[in-house]
């Protein structure tokens, strides 16, 4: 009787944790701004492929474009009972004791775009720096076969005080445009994190100070609409015959929004870096279910790094039938 009652009580008190174990594991994917269209994707196809592949859920954390937002949302990974969490955050120092916390409670914890300060953690990144270098030396080339007379003058509008954005986007970008017109003037980097109303002010000002500008790399699909209106808004923006007349504008997140323009004869927007949503989701979730597995390890030091494709979209490069599968692909989005 003493044996049969001494094994109900461990019945009882395993039966707890049987249930956790059995209970899916909650990923928490962080974006640095939902109403990006890539973003979106990007979460979409997590939340699909988690759940099928390895039977986790995923829930967006989205950082608003704002700094203090993405490192507010590492203390809810914890508040919220999260097994994972591949971040997506600006302030590396500010996340650090975020992310330590959460590792301390075995967490399983992981970035993307940028690594989190000495954390060790594994971080998930696009190589951009490759399509940036591509489109700066592109853009270049053609603004001299169209303008031979016509100096190249350049422009960025993005996070100028974003390490990797700098690394990935502006510093390869202007590279690529010296690479082919070493004596190019480089206006700089433009604050335009504000958003597109940001990227509007700002290349009015600059089309009305500097109205020889005409190379702009804006370096997000959302800043890109600001930058396109305040073009329009100028009488500028456009190309004649497939030519630039007045600027060439490169972008970042290559959507179906942008593949209008890039295609449009008409419009001065002819590039965009493509980031593949669904390839780069996929990756962050692998990456999370890898050290889950022991397949990975938690934290190195330095902490190691995991590259994905990026593409270049380009009117001049990539056909329109070749954009328009990969838009299918890549969104599940039927475009003519």
């Amino acid at each position: 009787m003493k044996k049969t009652l001494l094994t109900l009580i461990a019945l009882v008190m395993l039966a707890p944790q049987a249930f956790a174990k059995d209970k899916p594991t909650k990923i928490a994917f962080f974006v640095s701004d939902l109403s990006n269209v890539f973003h979106q994707a990007q979460y979409a196809e997590a939340k699909k492929y988690a759940k099928e592949k390895y039977g986790a859920e995923v829930f967006a954390f989205d950082g608003k474009s704002d700094g203090a937002t993405m490192t507010a949302n590492i203390d809810q990974v914890v508040a919220q009972g999260m097994n994972a969490a591949t971040l997506h955050i600006w302030d590396a120092e500010a996340a650090k004791p975020g992310v330590l916390a959460a590792l301390k409670k075995n967490i399983v914890m992981t970035a993307f775009f940028s690594p989190t300060a000495d954390t060790g953690i594994p971080t998930a990144r696009s190589d951009e720096a490759t399509v940036s270098f591509a489109m700066g030396a592109e853009m270049a080339k053609q603004w001299k076969a169209a303008n031979p007379g016509k100096p190249i003058v350049m422009v960025q509008l993005g996070w100028p005080n974003h390490t990797e954005v700098n690394s990935g986007r502006t510093a390869p970008f202007v590279k690529g445009v010296l690479s082919v017109a070493p004596s190019a003037k480089n206006l700089g980097c433009q604050d335009a994190s504000k958003g597109p109303d940001a990227a509007k002010q700002i290349v009015l000002d600059l089309v009305t100070q500097h109205p020889e500008v005409n190379l702009i790399y804006s370096e997000a699909s959302n800043l890109t609409v600001g930058t396109m209106a305040a073009l329009t808004q100028a009488g500028r923006g456009v190309f004649k015959d497939g030519k630039p007349v007045t600027e060439i504008v490169a972008s970042v997140d290559f959507d179906e929004v942008e593949y209008k323009s890039i295609y449009n004869p008409g419009s001065s927007l002819k590039l965009s870096m493509g980031l593949p949503p669904v390839e780069t989701a996929r990756g962050r979730i692998d990456l999370i279910m890898d050290i889950k597995a022991g397949k990975v390890a938690r934290t190195t030091q330095p902490g190691k790094e995991f590259f994905y494709k990026a593409y270049t979209v380009s009117y001049w490069t990539m056909g329109k039938a070749e954009a328009r599968t990969w838009l299918k692909t890549q969104f599940g989005a039927d475009v003519p």
